[in-house]
């Protein structure tokens, strides 16, 4: 036997190896093949991809059934033939180790370890916590409460202070008259005044102390008739001030319904908030539920990977050895990459599944980064593989789902707007108080100039032009639209708790079979690999042996995954996913949970 090292690969020549050290061979490298194959866990794929897989697999398995032909003839040659076919593929064997990269290359990747482990009650909080769709919802109830308070404000007197500060000109018609009215009056001062000087020049008389006093009138005249003409053409200025105080007395009862229809609007305005919740944890549980059958579908990918790498390792130690064929190295090698094609496909659908359950968690980044890490999927159990009693199931539904409760208070409110458009028949009555004072040319508040108004003032509306009866017409219609939408709810609740419970029950009978099919199936890819490796089988059974238990697998994976989903649905459609969260009713519904391991919601 020759020993050589050709491009870091050992390679033996052994032109005549006997049967004997053949066989020990073949057995020493089957129990090391079945040590190898690790535990699968699998997810299923969504009806697209299966159906590219089963494309691939067609192309596959014709390709493996016409190369396996070809391997049949060369097993039969003698031993000088096989090992000159060994010679001829040794160029072809150097180019394949090249391009096939060793499995410890994908598995020996360091990565940095998860600070949280994100289970489904975690992510739930985390969503109610940051969601923005809940704090608007939040915000929308706050805006309801508030008109509560308005609503209120009717039964408090109303009291409006009014100030009043203006600058008033006075009109043309009466300034022009006073103003011809002053200048005759300063024509005749002036006319006065030359007679008056004339008499005394003639006369001497009066005497000088009188012609000062004379003087003197004269001037204030003249500065009185001055100051006249200047307040004509001035504005006034005006103040005025009043305190009015109302209360209303009756008015029909108008505002206990007012009242009442913002009490049942702000209870609707709840239900709805509550509603979006339950909307929301329900999807939050479809989405982690989908990340993690993503993450079991690249479990099942890295162990078919793992399971075509060691086999084309063995393919290519066998025509080392003069044992194997070339075509059945091309076989796995070509099956390798289909497991690494498909292997990548679950890693892209496990990061948008990622992607989409940090949307709906809230999370700024818009992903999962590497520091949150699913917790494994929840194995079944007898509690969850039992199916509930539907009419258990609808009286849950009927008491705790919020849908139900919105449409009930809808239906109050509708009947509190019938009455309050009744109560526009009746008279108004309001008691009345009111202080006033008015001033001109005077900014001055004194109690003096103060007056006091104390009455009661009535209305009563006798013709409306029919407006006050089509009031009462529409809000008839609105309770009637208000009692089919609670028909409606009802159908829905019983719609949505008997599809969940028709899922959940085939979710539990697929699951207990696909335990069963998958046994059996991993069972005979075990037995058909021992054949092939004493080389009773071909290598077209050993390949359509592993896509049937891939296959199982992931019908396996998909029913577990199936379980978990079709639960919270259930517990979606009876409105008692929110109450679960909160420990209101977690003995009920999880008996295999204990109430203090339940983290709670504030």
């Amino acid at each position: 036997m020759i020993v050589e090292k050709r491009n870091n690969n050992v390679t033996l020549q052994a032109p005549a190896l006997t049967f004997a050290a053949l066989l020990f061979m073949t057995l020493s490298w089957a129990p090391l093949a079945c040590a190898d194959s690790p535990e699968m866990e699998v997810q299923v794929e969504n009806a697209e991809d299966c159906a590219v897989d089963s494309i691939d697999e067609t192309t596959l398995s014709d390709r493996d059934c016409s190369e396996t032909g070809a391997d049949e003839d060369t097993t039969d040659l003698p031993a000088n033939e096989a090992s000159d076919e060994k010679d001829e593929g040794s160029v072809e064997e150097k180019e394949e180790q090249k391009n096939v990269a060793p499995a410890s290359c994908e598995t020996t990747e360091q990565t940095p370890a998860p600070l949280y482990v994100l289970d489904l009650l975690d992510a739930q909080r985390r969503a109610l916590a940051d969601n923005p769709s809940i704090a608007a919802g939040a915000e929308r109830v706050e805006q309801v409460r508030q008109m509560v308070s308005q609503a209120r404000s009717m039964y408090y007197p109303q009291i409006d202070l009014n100030y009043t500060y203006t600058f008033s000109w006075l009109p043309s018609n009466y300034t022009d008259s006073v103003n011809a009215y002053l200048d005759q009056s300063e024509d005749m001062l002036r006319e006065w005044r030359k007679d008056q000087i004339l008499y005394s020049t003639i006369t001497r008389q009066p005497s000088l102390r009188n012609r000062r006093a004379i003087r003197s009138w004269y001037r204030s005249t003249q500065d009185l008739i001055e100051d006249a003409r200047e307040n004509i053409e001035s504005p006034v200025e005006n103040t005025t001030m009043n305190m009015t105080v109302g209360l209303l007395l009756f008015d029909g009862f108008a505002r206990e319904f007012i009242n009442a229809q913002a009490r049942y609007g702000y209870g609707e305005a709840k239900a709805a908030y509550r509603e979006g919740q339950r909307i929301l944890l329900d999807a939050v549980a479809q989405a982690y539920y989908a990340a993690q059958f993503a993450r079991e579908q690249i479990e099942i990918g890295k162990s078919d990977v793992a399971f075509y790498e060691r086999l084309h390792k063995e393919a290519l130690a066998r025509r080392e050895v003069g044992r194997g064929a070339t075509s059945h190295v091309l076989s796995f090698e070509t099956l390798l990459y289909a497991a690494r094609a498909s292997l990548l496909r679950s890693e892209r659908d496990y990061d948008m599944a990622r992607i989409v359950l940090a949307m709906l968690l809230g999370i700024p980044e818009g992903r999962l980064d590497d520091r949150f890490a699913l917790a494994p999927l929840e194995e079944e159990t007898p509690e969850t593989m039992t199916l509930p009693d539907c009419d258990a199931m609808l009286s849950l539904a009927f008491a705790f789902r919020p849908d139900m409760e919105q449409s009930e208070l809808g239906l109050k409110r509708a009947s509190a707007a019938v009455k309050q458009q009744y109560a526009q028949y009746a008279p108004m009555v309001a008691a009345v108080g009111m202080l006033q004072t008015a001033n001109v040319n005077d900014t001055g508040l004194t109690t003096d100039r103060i007056a006091t108004t104390v009455g009661i003032n009535a209305s009563l509306n006798l013709f409306s032009g029919g407006r006050r009866r089509a009031g009462v017409i529409g809000a008839k219609h609105a309770k009637r639209e208000a009692e089919l939408r609670i028909t409606e709810t009802e159908q829905k609740i019983v719609s949505d708790v008997n599809q969940a419970l028709t899922d959940l029950k085939i979710a539990q009978e697929a699951l207990a079979l696909q335990r069963e099919a998958s046994g059996c199936v991993e069972k005979n890819r075990d037995l058909v690999e021992l054949e092939y490796n004493a080389g009773k089988a071909m290598l077209v059974s050993l390949s359509q042996a592993q896509r049937d238990f891939i296959q199982a697998q992931g019908m396996l994976a998909q029913a577990r995954v199936n379980l978990q989903r079709t639960w919270q649905a259930l517990h979606a459609a009876t409105g008692t996913n929110l109450a679960v969260l909160n420990q209101e009713i977690a003995g009920e519904l999880q008996p295999d949970t204990p109430k203090d391991a339940m983290p709670s919601v504030d």
